[in-house]
């Protein structure tokens, strides 16, 4: 169970967008539960993620490359629509850095949600299913940018190395 300070997330279906609003820090200790919710909502057949960062505090790496999973992700040979709305100028700087806002739409206007129901996930998962999420998210920002294999190689390396040696490789 992820703690209150590191943040949380709603979640809502709408008529042409599944919305995913960021409450305090996203992290690799909290984004489990959205990365579930998304690739369900994907696999049912939506196809856009509207990504509200109005109340996001900052967000790590694994988050990070959970959007680039999201961006990418493919079903039917379609790709998926995604966009970051409500970013700070400082969270934007931080999703181009990683090549994160070549892969979605950032919004620099202010976007107002519908009004639609939002219901806050629940972060479960062992660490086995945590480690597995960074090692995936990490992969994503290899896959975004060149520059990023050369930061994210190192640490995905000792990820996949304790992996191997849990057994769950």
């Amino acid at each position: 169970m992820s703690r209150a300070e590191d943040g949380f997330y709603e979640v809502a279906i709408g008529k042409r967008a599944v919305y995913v609003r960021v409450a305090g820090l996203a992290s690799m200790t909290n984004c489990l539960c959205v990365r579930d919710f998304i690739q369900k909502m994907l696999a049912s057949g939506h196809r856009f993620v509207i990504i509200d960062l109005a109340g996001c505090t900052g967000m790590d790496s694994t988050f990070m490359g959970v959007l680039a999973g999201t961006a990418t992700f493919v079903r039917d040979k379609k790709t998926v629509g995604v966009a970051v709305v409500n970013a700070t100028q400082s969270l934007r700087k931080l999703l181009k850095s990683v090549g994160i806002a070549e892969l979605v739409f950032v919004d620099p206007e202010p976007f107002e949600t519908p009004a639609i129901e939002f219901l806050r996930l629940e972060e479960r998962g062992g660490e086995e299913e945590r480690i597995a999420l960074i090692r995936t998210a990490h992969q994503h920002l290899v896959k975004a940018s060149a520059q990023n294999a050369g930061i994210f190689r190192p640490p995905l390396k000792i990820l996949e190395a304790e992996m191997a040696q849990r057994g769950c490789a």
